[in-house]
């Protein structure tokens, strides 16, 4: 794994896009309740995108897979990745599907909730990643997650493992993971959260990190990344090594996460080792927070590399 000294790492990422609608509200409503917001704004998103166009400003060259429907959304997607550098001969437009669209709500002390129509990252298909077969196999790394169907994952995943390309999944949102994705997956960065569902624990359960891991550790990949928030992250690979998050005025922590393996990402196809990946992740993901929305947040090389990542 690595690039050469004069070439920039190279990262392929296969997931969702999605258009954002986000609203600031005093506290997150609890089921049942109405609550008055302030602040509205739309905006680009989606798991996928986001992550790419983070790895694009952290100087990776990027290449996206994905689906997007023949809306103004979608233009709006296809602006974005111009604007961004990311590359997209991969990314395919559909009239059967509008374009997801992500809602988020964001309390004054920066906790979201966020619920998602998939639209069109659900006409993602195996077929249009085996498509996009020669970006994915000559990538340092590709990363995904779980905002699409599962087929498509897994084809990537085989694809980039049969080639030697190291698989990162982010699994977000949690679902049970077969053991035809797990056993091409060579990092899994869940949150505390997504941990709980993935070890078949109440997310909202008391358990311990090293119990979590150990859960983690029965799906056989070797290695795991959980994030902690502002608790930094926890690396398990074989040895368990916690990072530290880094000191930040909080205001938004919706895109920290993919601040966070867009970072770990693009580390690991420069080399780096998993814990100064994450080291390197955990900087990018704080520094997502000190922003409203999540592309704007998403911070740049120069910001990063000033925190001594």
């Amino acid at each position: 794994m690595g690039t050469e000294l004069d070439a920039p790492p190279r990262v392929a990422v296969v997931g969702s896009y999605n258009h954002g609608l986000s609203m600031a509200v005093d506290s997150l409503p609890t089921p049942g309740e109405t609550v008055l917001g302030g602040d509205f704004a739309e905006g680009v998103g989606g798991k996928g995108s986001n992550q790419a166009v983070g790895a694009a400003r952290l100087g990776a060259a990027v290449s996206f897979v994905g689906c997007i429907g023949d809306d103004r959304f979608g233009d709006g997607a296809v602006e974005l990745w111009d604007e961004e550098g990311v590359a997209v001969d991969h990314v395919r437009r559909t009239d059967d599907a509008h374009t997801g669209v992500g809602f988020v709500v964001v309390d004054d002390d920066g906790e979201n909730a966020i619920s998602v129509a998939p639209g069109a990252n659900g006409h993602l298909s195996p077929a249009d990643v085996r498509a996009a077969r020669e970006p994915i196999r000559s990538a340092d790394v590709l990363l995904c997650q779980l905002e699409t169907d599962l087929d498509p994952v897994i084809e990537a995943a085989r694809i980039a493992d049969d080639a030697g390309t190291e698989v990162i999944l982010n699994p977000a949102p949690a679902r049970e993971l077969p053991e035809t994705l797990l056993d091409h997956v060579d990092v899994l960065t869940p949150n505390r959260g997504e941990a709980c569902v993935l070890s078949g624990r109440d997310p909202t359960a008391e358990v311990s990190e090293s119990a979590l891991l150990d859960s983690l550790s029965e799906f056989g990949v070797e290695t795991t990344v959980l994030t902690l928030g502002d608790g930094g992250a926890i690396v398990d690979d074989g040895a368990r090594e916690h990072v530290d998050a880094v000191d930040v005025e909080v205001v938004d922590t919706t895109g920290a996460g993919d601040a966070f393996n867009a970072g770990v990402a693009v580390a690991r196809a420069e080399g780096r080792s998993i814990v100064a990946a994450s080291r390197f992740g955990c900087v990018c993901g704080g520094l997502s927070c000190t922003t409203f929305e999540v592309v704007p947040a998403l911070p740049d090389r120069e910001a990063v590399d000033g925190f001594g990542a």
